[in-house]
């Protein structure tokens, strides 16, 4: 390595203790803006006119440490929060609540110059090559803006940097008079690489960089990310929602789901023994190369929650395969998990509409629980079978008779599970006994 591309000579991984540390980090949006945002109008009271600006939690108490000289890999389905929380650590994004610490300085309480002196040590690669690079500059001026707003070097020191930089990423340095349209994708990415590194941080967010890209450029960039990690002492937070990526380039995991970190392991660990339903459920959907594996890979279930009004105490319970039974009944064996599939069918109006009997057969074998389950179970049977009278005219409120059934069972059996009335959160051991693990599931209480 050249003399003239280190700016800092104190590295990250030099530091004792964390780099980055998250304490209660939330972040809320509000869910309608303008002039009338969330003005409603009820002539029934006084005064008529109210004000309700919903909020939508995009990240909510998200807590957890990354290492110097660490891959911390972030992975979720997509609008789960992920580029949210990467751009709330970095303060393009204020925070609604919580502490940032980098280097033992809470970014939270900073503003002004202290704040944009501390982003030379803290950059981001964003998702799109193209959108991210100005059309109406040449490579070399790219590289060149950070230093220059930061007051780094002088014009020809820029120029030297910025061509030794195009050559680090694996481009030419020939290439710094070009426009960003003559490259492609992948040595787009490049660009942005060599325009992060420009002012030497220690840390930086990778916001999905690879996505948009070939899968066999993606494979170059993470090789090319990876060396230069080791070269310049590099932290990486890389956001992504393809796990394959994530194992290949991370050294931990963080899994995310509608705003909260439901699991955090090692990535060897995370992958061979996933200890939340959610990430088991994304590892059984990745594709399987081998046109001799029959049947479908694993779905999940239904749709995710908005988040203007998640779910409360645990926020994957509304699609956990895993829903623990309300304590309040007596099951005897495979009675919860029949309930269990039928509640969910009715909610999600999964089945067309059968008789009594035929609902029985389906869903309980022919053999509904007993005792006091059995009584709900079979007043909801009642509401939407095609064979038994209810209050209301079916054919007109046939629809009805499903939310209220839908209701029955949701108010009976989910609300009460310990899933619905606490969050959860478990510190557990590592596999080796060396460390400790985070998963947020009831399941481990």
């Amino acid at each position: 390595m050249s003399s003239g591309i280190r700016l800092d000579e104190e590295r990250s991984d030099e530091r004792a203790g964390p780099l980055l540390e998250l304490e209660g980090v939330t972040k809320h949006f509000a869910q309608e803006s303008g002039l009338l945002a969330g003005v409603q109008f009820d002539p029934g009271q006084f005064p008529p006119i109210s004000v309700d600006r919903g909020q939508v939690e995009a990240v909510e108490d998200v807590s957890l440490e990354i290492r110097p000289g660490e891959t911390l890999g972030l992975v979720g389905e997509s609008g789960c929060g992920k580029s949210t929380l990467g751009r709330t650590i970095l303060r393009l994004l204020e925070p609604t609540e919580g502490d940032i610490y980098f280097k033992g300085e809470n970014l939270a309480d900073l503003g002004g110059e202290e704040l944009r002196q501390t982003r030379s040590d803290m950059q981001m690669i964003f998702q799109d090559p193209q959108s991210s690079l100005d059309p109406r500059m040449k490579v070399g001026r790219i590289i060149e803006e950070p230093m220059r707003a930061h007051g780094m070097l002088d014009d020809e020191g820029r120029e030297a940097r910025a061509k030794e930089l195009l050559e680090k990423v694996g481009l030419d340095p020939r290439h710094y008079n070009r426009y960003p349209h003559a490259f492609s994708g992948g040595q787009r990415q490049r660009i942005n690489l060599a325009r992060a590194l420009s002012v030497d941080p220690d840390f930086v967010v990778c916001d999905e960089p690879v996505s948009s890209l070939d899968v066999s450029i993606q494979a170059q960039v993470l090789n090319t990310m990876a060396e230069l990690q080791a070269e310049f002492g590099l932290t990486y937070l890389f956001i992504a929602h393809d796990l394959s990526v994530i194992r290949h380039i991370s050294d931990r995991v963080a899994v995310m789901y509608l705003g909260h970190i439901v699991e955090l392991a090692e990535k060897e660990e995370l992958f061979e023994t996933p200890q939340h339903p959610y990430t088991r459920a994304l590892l059984e959907s990745i594709p399987v190369p081998d046109p001799r594996e029959a049947g479908s890979r694993g779905v999940l279930q239904g749709e995710v929650p908005s988040p203007a009004d998640p779910p409360s105490g645990c926020r994957f319970r509304t699609r956990c395969p895993c829903l623990i039974a309300p304590d309040e009944y007596d099951w005897a064996d495979g009675e919860w998990e029949r309930t269990r599939t039928f509640m969910r069918a009715v909610k999600r109006r999964t089945f067309e509409p059968l008789s009594a009997a035929e609902i029985e057969a389906e869903f309980f074998d022919g053999d509904p629980p007993q005792g006091e389950a059995g009584s709900i179970v079979a007043e909801a049977i009642d509401l939407v079978a095609t064979d038994c009278e209810t209050d209301g005219d079916r054919e007109e409120d046939e629809t009805v008779q499903w939310e209220a059934a839908t209701d029955l069972l949701l108010a009976s059996f989910a609300d009460r599970s310990v899933c619905a009335r606490e969050r959860p959160a478990y510190e557990l051991e590592s596999a080796d006994g060396t460390g400790e693990r985070f998963a947020a599931c009831h399941l481990h209480r």
